[in-house]
């Protein structure tokens, strides 16, 4: 049965992008269902199941956070002014249902991680490999659409992005985050190597950083500007804290240094379109993302406690929009997770997310201690945060999947390695393994 239950986690990995990213209703449901037949598989198969707190704690918080957006919905509010004239918070009183699946099936991938790591301790390896290959399917797919001269997702003719490499994802930058997410992959995987020089590990592991590269020049044909600084970030973060033993450290930053401006030259030359996106950040005649920032400001200021609700975002940013921004399209999205989660759930709501989210990766990096684990986990993190802060496409789940994956994978197996050593004085390694249930 385990093997069932790890064929229906990494199956998400590579069906979620096929999905158009996996947030459409039907697509979600699919997600969910292999979700569910993986976690029943678990528990079918003999033996206890082990629970750790933790996931304890993370389903109280999808508990709150979905009752705090069936309480906006309620009708037990004074009522709202106008335009706004309701009894209750919400302007979409049904829209906490799209939340609450969307959080329940990430709980429950989270969960189905957990549980097939403790059973699988190098599941963090299996699950960057189907990234790799997820990947891999995607590029195939865009550069297919691209020497046929189609313009599709293969399930719709794309109305924008028009020239940009997407594969199945209806957007350039999906795309390109997770092609940044393919080449951390492709370098944890060649970080796997323990080969002792420069040139045993390349004629090992060379092949991986080979994926690497050609992930790299998909992601510039995607021409996203936030897919190549995360991309960018988190490679460089993990070159950077994976050091090499007898490696002089100064001339190894001196290095990749080099290497990182050499990377943003080859990028200005060999994407010409996406050095003239950067270059246009500096025109003050465009829609910049500071004038959809700034409405969503003006949406917070109104109700900073109590949140617009679930699916408002839309009505909000179309009632608030500020002078300079094109109110004839529809803005769905602040293009900020932090902002969009403070208009629908309010600020204070917010401080408390992520304040946990700062608890739980103290936690995490203080557990995994491996410094090639550990570096994977920190350029995640950063990715992640930079994704968050400049578009809304993180919360898909075709790319908070992976994420999640690697995470909770590679804690458990950290956890694992930390309590399965021998107590301190314990030469000999004799002291009986402690309860981990007992731990929890």
């Amino acid at each position: 049965m385990l093997w069932l239950a790890q064929t229906c986690l990494m199956a998400q990995i590579i069906l979620a992008p096929l999905l158009l990213g996996g947030l459409r209703p039907w697509a979600l449901a699919i997600l969910a269902i292999l979700t569910g037949i993986g976690v029943l598989a678990i528990c079918l198969r003999p033996g206890p199941v082990q629970i750790g707190k933790y996931l304890l704690y993370l389903w109280i918080g999808i508990a709150a956070l979905i009752g705090w957006a069936i309480l906006q919905s309620l009708p037990i509010w004074p009522v709202q002014a106008y335009p706004f004239n309701a009894p209750h918070i919400a302007l979409a009183p049904y829209g906490w249902l799209n939340i609450a699946a969307y959080l329940i099936w990430l709980g429950g991938a989270a969960s189905l991680t957990a549980l097939l790591a403790r059973l699988n301790n190098h599941l963090n390896i299996t699950i960057a490999r189907t990234i790799v290959i997820t990947c891999a399917v995607q590029v195939v797919l865009a550069a297919g659409t691209d020497l046929m001269g189609w313009q599709t997702t293969f399930w719709f003719a794309k109305q924008a992005h028009l020239g940009d490499w997407t594969g199945s994802f209806a957007n350039r930058t999906s795309f390109g985050i997770l092609m940044g997410l393919g080449i951390l992959a492709s370098l944890f995987l060649y970080d796997q190597s323990r080969a002792l020089n420069t040139a045993k590990r390349l004629d090992q592991a060379g092949g991986w950083l080979a994926i690497a590269v050609l992930f790299a020049a998909a992601l510039l044909e995607s021409h996203s500007r936030l897919a190549f600084i995360m991309a960018l970030v988190g490679g460089a973060l993990f070159i950077i804290l994976t050091p090499r033993e007898n490696a002089n450290h100064f001339k190894r930053l001196i290095v990749i240094a080099l290497g990182i401006i050499a990377t943003i030259a080859v990028t200005a030359f060999a994407s010409l379109e996406l050095f003239d996106r950067f270059k246009d950040l500096a025109r003050n005649d465009l829609i910049q993302r500071d004038d959809l920032w700034i409405t969503a400001l003006h949406a917070i200021a109104e109700r900073p406690f109590t949140g617009w609700g679930a699916d408002s975002i839309g009505l909000v940013i179309a009632h608030f929009t500020t002078p300079d921004l094109n109110a004839n399209a529809h803005w769905f999205s602040s293009h900020n997770l932090w902002l969009d989660g403070a208009i629908v759930f309010g600020v204070p709501i917010m401080l408390i997310l992520a304040t946990a989210l700062i608890i739980a990766i103290k936690t995490v990096l203080a557990t995994c201690q491996q410094p090639d684990t550990r570096a994977l986990l920190i350029a995640l993190f950063f990715m992640a945060m930079i994704g968050s802060m400049g578009d809304w496409v993180m919360l898909m789940p075709a790319l908070i999947l992976p994420v999640v994956m690697l995470v909770m994978s590679s804690f458990e197996a950290a956890f694992a390695a930390h309590h399965a050593m021998p107590a301190r004085g314990d030469h000999a390694g004799q002291s009986p393994a402690p309860d981990r249930k007992a731990l929890r």
